[in-house]
């Protein structure tokens, strides 16, 4: 389907990132979202202490010097259950 549109599903340079991704200890999966294209990938990490983040963000900062642009977007769950904010 991505060939035959002209469009990747995966293209190479979210492969190459995924597969670096994936290559750092604590990051559990990773993936590209929807419909694929070049906009967005996904890393799902177990534990999110600082050597975790340090390496990642070393890989981020590797991936930003070869002039593919990365932007994370970071999230972590809530251990405080349900709650009421205005």
């Amino acid at each position: 389907m991505g060939t035959e549109s002209s469009v990747p599903i995966e293209p190479d340079t979210q492969t190459a990132l995924l597969d670096a991704s994936l290559q750092v200890n604590g990051v559990l999966i990773a993936g590209v979202p929807g419909a694929g294209g070049y906009d967005a990938i996904f890393c799902i990490i177990a534990d999110d202490g600082d050597d975790v983040r340090s390496t990642f963000h070393q890989l981020l900062g590797i991936w930003e010097q070869r002039e593919v642009p990365v932007c994370p977007l970071l999230a972590r769950e809530a251990n405080t259950g349900m709650r009421l904010e205005n």
